[in-house]
């Protein structure tokens, strides 16, 4: 699936942020790391936040790291 898929999915609720996340190699590790080092959960409300946080670090320089 593309990213512009992914993104319709995600925004109609097809998916969840986690689903979203995970169908991305690159940001699914990254992901993956940040919680492992951060000791949380993989999971929704941590995908959602994370995803949040990559936006405003990546995207725009905002933000702190996890």
């Amino acid at each position: 699936m593309d990213y512009e898929e992914l993104v319709q999915k995600n925004q109609a609720g097809e998916i969840s942020d986690l689903e979203f996340l995970l169908a991305q190699e690159e940001l699914a590790q990254a992901y993956k790391e940040a919680m492992k080092e951060s000791l949380q959960e993989i999971n929704d409300e941590t995908a959602r936040k994370w995803l949040l946080q990559y936006e405003n670090d990546k995207l725009y320089g905002h933000g702190d790291s996890w």
